[in-house]
């Protein structure tokens, strides 16, 4: 776990892919995310992509994804994607064959990765704000 903490500090921003389970967050998810210091992730845009089988798109848990990204420090990007009948978006060699659904992720990638980079580069300019207390 260590070595996942480094790759979490090292990186300039996030995509998380979650099924719904149960109206919440996956317990594996949110264990992750629980395990490390909030300040492992703070700082740090993330983009979403939550799925279901149904038609909600995991919209059930994007809501409480959101509230603990941003309770430990990250910010989502505008530009989340909700993959409904995700069992319908895919053909027997996994390929995607939803091409609104390829071009909803390539927008959030690309919104994520503008994200991270105007960070980096403002905090290597800038630095982090200072908390006093």
């Amino acid at each position: 776990m260590m070595d996942r903490k480094k790759e979490i500090e090292q990186a300039d921003g996030f995509i998380a892919c979650s099924a719904e389970y149960n109206c919440a967050i996956p317990p594996a998810l949110a264990n992750m995310l629980d395990h490390f210091p909030p300040a492992s992730f703070k700082h740090r845009p993330i983009g979403l992509v939550t799925y279901s089988m149904g038609s909600g798109g995991g919209l059930r848990v994007q809501t409480p994804l959101k509230a603990m990204v941003t309770d430990i420090g990250m910010f989502t990007v505008p530009a989340s994607v909700k993959v409904d009948f995700v069992n319908k978006k895919f053909d027997e060699n996994g390929s995607c064959i939803d091409k609104n659904m390829v071009d909803y992720i390539d927008r959030m990638v690309a919104e994520t990765t503008w994200y991270a980079q105007a960070i980096k580069n403002h905090k290597q300019t800038h630095g982090l704000p200072s908390i006093s207390s």
